[in-house]
């Protein structure tokens, strides 16, 4: 890498242009578009090899003479008159897009001019040049799907041309300069389109540039685009296309969009446009045109032209495209949060484009839905819905589910099945082509024929993050987010294994762009929908039992002086620092090599982020604790092998260790290609550690309490009232009518063990339930079962209650044939989701679970566990009261890890929604445009 830089550094202090063939200007034009590895002008001699000939263009003289002998140049040909009757040997008029094979070498067309679009390597050009020269004008180079877009008039038969006739994956130039034409050209009254900011661009290795960034680019749609007063009325459907450039599906679908609603070619769109915007933002650029052959890639050796998942910082140190947005909750200390507000001046250059997105889309009113589409390897479906960690109101949970409902019923009108054809073959040799892991693969899940599910990030991927772009704009409004109901599109096969070049698939790329052409549809559609969801009780009074032990507050931290909601904070001195390294590993002999981080014992967590393993086909990569343990381990060669739990199965792998014991931790990497680790040591004196000091951002002020699910939760309640109440109320016989004996309420939720040593408390509860009210108890709330004497809670004693941390709160074992368990779909497992609570992905959330064998002894019905400990889900009977159980799901926020954009109250999940409600005996009502459409759960 010194030598590079040292490169970059003599190259910048000349003009290497000066006496080039092409100017600088024109230089940059090709390189961005070319996917070889180019040299600067005059850093090649001429050789006798060379392809010569007086109609190249310079460009194309460029490309074709300082590229691999072997490098498949896209060439566009202008003839003098007609098109050689001999040319045709080149072209297949017969090609179908069913024979599973890329496009023809050539296409050829007569209007409005004589023209060939080649796809040639250097003796394949020269071969043309000497049969057909003395009929050749001009050779220029021309990439991206439409073969003409580099000619006058590109667009007589459009700009973006359907899949089947494409020549390639759509280039970033070329999209950029299509949808510059359909805004000006063909409908301006509907097309908005602009660039909002800058990538961090990647180093020039052949200019000197560095860096060479680019435009980040929204696209504006709705009719009468131009009346900002009314654009700004309008409801909103965001669709992020590229967040990771090498996943391409979102980029294709959404550009074919664009110009069918400009050209007026979608009418399931049309009348939707008076109401709504829809507005297509190109996130990553700098992934999009990475197969520049200028770009340093510093994880790669020998820039093998691909496009990449992430952007250039990656330079500066792993920093995903979306793991950097100011998301509530825990931040990983190794990431750069883009929060414009406050940004650190050198942000500025590693999350340009971050801050720029977060910046522009603030200024936007009635965000409804965000959808961030995305592409994974394979999968058990075709496309997944992933759910993501944002708080999510009643309405928000049920239009979440709604839509995905839509979008599968969509797919499965499309194609019926997942094993129909050509579909079926296609998904088979497409993976048997990307990756060399599989075999004859072919999705073999049942929701909707194997075509479409959906569930949480965990639910569908097995693992959560932090920092994400959809968590950000799923934040209320107030926590700096958009208050929008976000989603991660997922399709298979849409995700390249980066030592592989990604090779145009037009089979393939068909079905992704039909399926997320359904999406987008969907989500427009319920944009445009009146959505509506209430709650039923059947007339019964809730009450929950809130507590200040819940209460989580900024001013409890041991940095702060805050106060925002109660008492003062303790102030204490500042006393946190933070340790990074990133390094390259390089292969060695024995391909084996590590990296030390030590820690003493002021050590508050370690951070350790890779890239690069995804270019190496064996070994391991191994955590070493102090003691000489293997604490983390991912496995290279069972890559995406469901049978071995270390295997490697994401494209961004990371570790997290809160409170690493003192003492050498080692990273050993035993791989046949060069990873990149970044390290990132968090020592703090204080219990807390100091964002300001660590990030450059001062603590958000909050105050949370997860009992705030049921304040949120009351005003979408048909009938019935939700009442907080206190332990002190509790024991003072509020939950009874007097001495009457009669309820005052029907339910009462409990969800902690303040209290637990209370005998008038623990006997006001019991007399509630003996007197025909149910009782719900979740979270450390469940511990009152060991206290109570009444029906079958009399059987459990203390010790067959545990309080547990698991690193995800799933239930398992599921019984789907018990009501708490109405609604909920086989996919779904996490009950909430922990990082906007401040919890990380190591084990560290709370569960309180009862023994399964005492549970069932006490005549309980077990509707699931949780992580194999004991009943995370289940009912007891007291009479006709019911006492249900659930170990998991509004647990109190987690202030131990930083998190400097301050906290959520809670964050179920749609399934730990539906398990509240169905705990409570609620039926939950949906409506659209005012007509009820579906139901959950019944009344009890």
């Amino acid at each position: 890498m010194t030598d590079q830089a040292d490169h970059r550094h003599e190259e910048s202090q000349k003009d290497v242009f000066e006496d080039g063939p092409v100017d600088r200007r024109t230089f940059l034009q090709l390189s961005a578009a070319t996917g070889a590895a180019l040299s600067l002008p005059g850093a090649a001699a001429a050789s006798e090899d060379d392809v010569t000939h007086e109609a190249l263009t310079d460009r194309c003289d460029f490309v074709v003479n300082h590229t691999p002998d072997d490098y498949v140049a896209s060439v566009v040909i202008e003839f003098d008159t007609d098109v050689p009757e001999g040319f045709n040997e080149y072209t297949d008029p017969d090609w179908d897009i069913n024979d599973q094979e890329a496009p023809p070498t050539a296409v050829t067309r007569e209007d409005p001019s004589p023209a060939a679009h080649a796809r040639l390597d250097a003796a394949g050009l020269e071969d043309v040049l000497s049969e057909y020269g003395e009929h050749i004008e001009s050779v220029d180079f021309s990439p991206g799907a439409n073969p003409w877009w580099k000619l006058e008039e590109p667009y007589a038969d459009g700009v973006f041309p359907a899949v089947a006739e494409s020549r390639d994956y759509l280039a970033f130039e070329e999209s950029v300069q299509g949808i510059e034409y359909l805004e000006s050209e063909v409908d301006p009254d509907r097309l908005n389109f602009f660039s909002i900011g800058e990538s961090p661009g990647w180093a020039n290795e052949f200019t000197g540039q560095d860096p060479d960034p680019n435009d980040i680019y929204v696209t504006e749609v709705t009719n009468d685009v131009d009346d900002r007063d009314a654009f700004a009325e309008k409801e909103k459907v965001v669709y992020s296309l590229n967040i990771h450039g090498d996943e391409r599906a979102g980029t294709e679908a959404g550009c074919r969009l664009i110009e069918d609603i400009a050209t007026g070619n979608a009418p399931e769109f049309e009348a939707l446009l008076d109401d709504i915007a829809i507005i297509f933002l190109f996130t990553n650029p700098d992934g999009w045109v990475s197969r520049k052959p200028e770009t340093v890639v510093p994880w790669v050796e020998g820039h093998n032209r691909n496009f990449q998942r992430g952007n250039a910082s990656w330079f500066d140190g792993p920093v995903d495209t979306n793991r950097q947005y100011p998301t509530i909750g825990w931040t990983d200390p190794g990431f750069r949060p883009a929060e414009p507000d406050g940004a650190p001046e050198e942000f500025e250059d590693l999350v340009s484009d971050s801050l720029a997105i977060v910046e522009h889309f603030r200024t936007y009113d009635n965000v409804e839905f965000l959808c961030d589409y995305h592409g994974m390897y394979t999968a058990d479906h075709m496309v997944f819905n992933l759910e993501t960690n944002a708080p999510f109101d009643h309405v928000g949970t049920h239009n979440l589910d709604e839509v995905s409902i839509r979008i599968g019923e969509a797919m499965h009108e499309e194609w019926g099945s997942v094993d129909s054809d050509p579909l079926a073959s296609d998904i088979t040799s497409a993976a048997d082509t990307e990756y060399f892991w599989v075999d004859d693969y072919s999705p073999e899940g049942d929701s909707y024929d194997g075509l479409f599910d959906w569930g949480t990030i965990y639910d569908s991927l097995a693992y959560q993050v932090t920092g994400a772009f959809l968590s950000w704009a799923g934040q209320p409004e107030e926590f700096g987010g958009l208050g929008a109901v976000t989603v991660a599109p997922e399709i298979i096969i849409s995700n390249n294994f980066t030592s592989a070049i990604k090779e145009w698939k037009p089979y393939w790329v068909r079905h992704y762009e039909t399926a997320y052409r359904l999406s987008m549809r969907e989500y427009a559609k319920m944009t445009a929908a009146e959505r509506d969801a209430t709650v039923v009780t059947g007339g019964q009074d809730t009450a929950y039992v809130s507590s200040d032990t819940l209460t989580r507050s900024s001013a409890d931290l041991s940095h702060t002086d805050e106060s925002p909601g109660r008492g003062r904070g303790r102030g204490q001195d500042r006393a946190t620092r933070v340790q990074q390294r990133h390094e390259a590993v390089q292969p060695g002999p024995s391909g084996r090599a590590s990296i030390d981080t030590p820690a003493d014992d002021s050590a508050h967590s370690l951070s350790v982020h890779f890239e690069g393993l995804d270019t190496a086909s064996k070994g391991t990569v191994e955590l070493v604790n102090p003691g000489g343990n293997v604490v983390r381990e991912i496995d290279l060669t069972a890559r995406d092998d469901p049978n071995v739990p270390e295997a490697r199965r994401h494209d961004f792998e990371g570790w997290y260790v809160p409170q690493p014991e003192a003492g050498d931790w080692t990273i050993e990497v035993d791989a046949d290609a060069e990873v990149s680790v970044q390290t990132t040591l968090l020592e703090s004196e204080e219990e807390h550690p100091d964002p300001e000091e660590v990030l450059g951002y001062e603590q958000r002020e909050y105050v949370v309490n997860p009992m705030q699910f049921f304040e949120d939760l009351e005003p979408f309640v048909e009938d019935g009232d939700i009442d907080g109440l206190r332990v002190h109320d509790v024991r003072n016989g509020r939950l009874l009518r007097g001495r009457s004996g009669k309820r005052h309420y029907d339910k009462l939720v409990v969800s902690h063990d303040d209290g637990l040593d209370d005998p008038q408390y623990v006997a006001a509860i019991e007399e509630f339930v003996e007197a025909g009210g149910d009782l719900v108890l979740t979270d450390s709330g469940v511990n009152l079962l060991g206290e109570l004497e009444v029906g079958d809670a009399a059987d459990i004693g203390d010790d067959h209650v545990d309080d547990i941390t698991v690193q995800f709160a799933n239930l398992e074992n599921r019984a789907f044939d018990h009501d708490l368990l109405a609604g909920i779909r086989t996919r779904q497992q996490e009950m909430w989701k922990g990082s906007q609570l401040g919890y990380t992905v190591g084990v560290d959330q709370p569960a309180t679970v009862v023994d399964e064998d005492a549970f069932e002894a006490a005549g309980g019905e077990v509707a699931g566990t949780i992580d194999d400990e004991g009943v995370g889900a289940g009912r007891l009977y007291a009479g006709d009261s019911e006492i249900n159980v659930l170990g998991s799901v509004l647990p109190p926020a987690q202030q131990s890890e930083l998190h400097p954009f301050g906290m959520a109250d809670y964050s179920v999940s749609f399934m730990g929604h539906t398990l509240l409600c169905n705990a409570l005996g609620f039926e939950q009502r949906r409506f659209r445009n005012g007509e009820e459409i579906r139901t959950y759960g019944q009344i009890r």
